[in-house]
């Protein structure tokens, strides 16, 4: 499968301006009918992200489920937030919130992987950078200001 990777590069904002910006890439992709995994640190992100989802476009609707181990139906969830990625159906569109490259990266068609001017998420940025690399992946970058 071909696969691509996307590092969005957003300046200096804060986690919930990264996270207002995973939820319009979710969006996005709802709308073309996607499924789409947003892979979180913690729970906490997980439950911040929920809120956001609902709030943070107003008019907006995406459905979506938190989720632990297997993932939710996705014809009535086709947005889905948790730390593990689901293995048993592959979703179309991986939003990356994470320092580690998502394990397995395999199973997505895409990864659209967010990064703020914090130094220490640019290194761990530059680290799955280099991580795709090795895999015979060229990530694009994009300028996000």
């Amino acid at each position: 499968m071909s696969q691509q990777v996307d590092f969005y590069l957003l300046g200096n904002i804060d986690q919930t301006g990264k996270f207002k910006y995973a939820c319009r890439i979710a969006q996005k992709a709802f709308k073309q009918g996607l499924k789409v995994f947003m892979q979180t640190e913690n729970s906490e992100q997980c439950q911040h992200l929920d809120t956001l989802l609902w709030t943070f476009s107003q008019g907006s609707f995406v459905p979506h489920a938190v989720v632990n181990e297997r993932p939710e139906n996705w014809e009535n969830f086709p947005v889905q937030l948790g730390k593990t990625a689901p293995l048993s159906e592959p979703a179309h569109l991986l939003i990356s919130l994470t320092a580690d490259p998502p394990n397995p990266h395999t199973q997505f068609k895409r990864i659209a992987d967010l990064i703020t001017d914090n130094p220490a998420e640019k290194q761990a940025g530059r680290n799955r950078f280099r991580y795709y690399r090795q895999q015979g992946i060229e990530p694009d970058t994009h300028l996000i200001a």
